[in-house]
């Protein structure tokens, strides 16, 4: 399934995925074969992939330790989980966990030809595809919800309570925060938030707890940074390059 409608663009969004692979042409087929993901090659000869609605773009890096443990979760949404865990049986996943959510709602979690762990979530007609859900993990969900919230002003539902969850700045992604599961510490699975001004998010990171890691100036020309939050997760900031 594929959407020819451009990307939201807008300030908190996320919007790009960098994911470890062992060898880039046998993820990016997998992912496109499984996910219905569009694959592109781009003026360098890196490969790159939009997501099943268009919206989340992203690439595969060679030499990055993989995400074998669920710290930091990402998650897809398909149209069935049950035909989706053939394919990806075939494909030679590994199937991690299997859970019912009640109704018709079912997630799962796999690997990838990287051996990477991430998720998938049964939403029928939602954009097969689609990447959907991030899951941070937390030592107290109010405090890093809070950060996320003053940094990246993100709405929160259930505020107060150990079910609080996110939109992102577009209404894309959503998520939660998570207890009881190890932080991402290193930029394996690296997930980057669009930002309108990274210097001023750099700032905002720092006076409420968190740590920036990479400074703006290291992915030159591209304006990008990464940062810790208050919990150890390491995620990334990206700037859309003037037009």
């Amino acid at each position: 399934m594929s959407n020819k409608k451009g990307p939201t663009l807008g300030n908190g969004k996320i919007c790009y995925i960098e994911i470890p692979a062992i060898n880039v042409e046998e993820s990016a087929v997998f992912y496109r074969d499984i996910f219905g993901w569009s694959i592109r090659t781009r003026g360098d000869g890196s490969m790159a992939f939009d997501d099943g609605i268009n919206e989340v773009s992203g690439t595969w890096v060679l030499g990055r330790k993989p995400s074998t443990e669920p710290g930091l979760m990402l998650s897809i949404m398909v149209d069935s989980v049950a035909e989706t865990l053939e394919a990806l049986k075939a494909s030679g996943s590994k199937i991690v966990s299997e859970m019912a959510l009640g109704g018709d709602q079912f997630i799962a979690w796999f690997t990838d030809p990287g051996e990477n762990v991430l998720g998938i979530y049964q939403h029928p007609g939602g954009g097969h595809g689609k990447i959907c859900y991030l899951e941070i993990p937390a030592d107290d969900i109010d405090k890093s919800a809070g950060f996320y919230e003053a940094v990246f002003n993100w709405p929160l539902r259930d505020k107060g309570t150990e079910n609080v969850a996110f939109d992102d700045g577009v209404g894309v992604v959503s998520g939660m925060w998570t207890l009881d599961r190890k932080p991402s510490p290193e930029p394996g699975l690296l997930i980057y938030i669009m930002m309108d001004d990274v210097a001023a998010s750099v700032n905002a990171i720092t006076a409420n707890g968190g740590r920036i890691i990479q400074p703006i100036g290291m992915d030159a020309p591209e304006i990008t940074a990464r940062f810790s939050d208050l919990f150890g997760n390491v995620l990334g900031l990206y700037q859309e390059p003037a037009s």
